[in-house]
């Protein structure tokens, strides 16, 4: 939604589910507060649906029957049958859930959250209980959903490391969120992700395989841009969150650590080759090392964090020796501007 009004006029946009933007002109700034909350009324109300935008700028007359016709028009978008709903419970950590919604044509829960606190947010954790229309769970033998059996993460990270390298600059933007991707005003802009900015809101999309009749959820994991996290009773995400920060330190730790060697050694006149050599058995034998233990301690997680590494390693094999020299050291310079600026992320502080 997008409010202007000045001395002449009013400007409307109303940005629907389906990306559709309308736009309403009215020539009458007393109208301002009505058609704001109008406004609100479709975003939060509406899911999908065509208004007759045409029809609405046709008389850019002062005439309240047309301003109430053009409300009629909002109101009437609502052809989606999506109802939204308000958690019963709620928590008092700095990202909530302010309503939900099923969009049934989507196939999805659509959760709206609000980060009503002063920080960014680089991560947050959901746990959600859904309800199926036709009376199902997850559980083959009908036991109800429990809370804690859905857990959703989210860790951005990525974006406040690559606004801080410099490497993206801040703005609005759509914000990446695995296959999701929604426009969120005040997100800044990151590379695959965004940081989830103080005071702006996002509607999560959550897929469905089944028909919701009823969701219970709750933000229980919060991290901020300043190093603090908020906790509510799920100590167990919170450790899968620091352990996943802190297997991709260590790995970059590591991979330094290898370059460094292969570079300072005079021998070596092939030094990707050389730290490959190394890496590549360490990976695997770590990897059988630490398949399916648990995802809560850092150690395990380093293996599969090391394959992107690896990688870009083995992209680099085609180059001579002192272009390969020139790209290694460039890679671990820009290694340890990453470690540094991770470290106070890989130690959260609950409050």
């Amino acid at each position: 939604m997008w409010v202007a009004h000045g001395t002449s006029h009013i400007e409307l946009q109303l940005r629907g589910r389906d990306s559709f933007v309308d736009f309403f002109y009215f020539a009458a700034p007393s109208t301002h507060f009505l058609l704001r909350d109008l406004a609100v009324a479709y975003v939060s109300w509406s899911g999908v649906g065509v208004v007759d935008s045409a029809f609405c700028q046709a008389d850019r007359s002062t005439d309240m029957k047309s301003i109430l016709l053009c409300a009629v028009l909002v109101f009437a978008v609502r052809a989606s049958g999506q109802t939204t709903h308000h958690p019963t419970t709620q928590n008092k950590l700095g990202v909530v859930i302010e309503s939900w919604r099923y969009n049934a044509q989507q196939k999805a829960v659509i959760l709206h959250l609000v980060n009503q606190s002063h920080k960014d947010v680089t991560a947050f954790n959901i746990s959600i209980a859904e309800k199926y229309a036709d009376g199902s769970t997850d559980h083959t033998d009908g036991t109800p959903n429990d809370i804690h059996d859905h857990q959703l993460m989210e860790d951005m990270l990525g974006a406040i490391i690559n606004i801080q390298t410099g490497a993206v600059s801040h703005g609005s933007g759509t914000l990446s969120a695995g296959a999701n991707k929604v426009e969120v005003r005040g997100v800044r802009q990151g590379v695959g992700g965004g940081i989830f900015a103080t005071g702006t809101s996002w509607d999560y999309v959550v897929p469905e395989a089944k028909d919701i009749a009823d969701v219970e959820a709750v933000v229980d994991v919060v991290a901020y841009a300043d190093g603090s996290a908020d906790l509510l009773d799920n100590d167990r995400a919170f450790r899968n969150l620091t352990a996943e920060r802190k297997g991709r330190l260590l790995a970059m730790e590591k991979v330094d650590e290898v370059i460094k060697r292969a570079l300072g050694d005079s021998m070596v006149s092939d030094p990707v080759t050389t730290a490959l050599n190394e890496l590549l058995p360490f990976a695997e034998s770590l990897g059988a090392k630490t398949k399916n233990r648990s995802p809560e301690v850092a150690e395990n997680n380093v293996a599969r964090n090391l394959q992107g590494d690896i990688q870009n390693l083995q992209g680099m094999r085609e180059k001579n020796g002192s272009t390969q020299r020139e790209s290694l050291v460039g890679y671990v310079e820009y290694n340890e501007k990453l470690i540094m600026l991770m470290k106070p992320h890989c130690e959260l502080v609950p409050r």
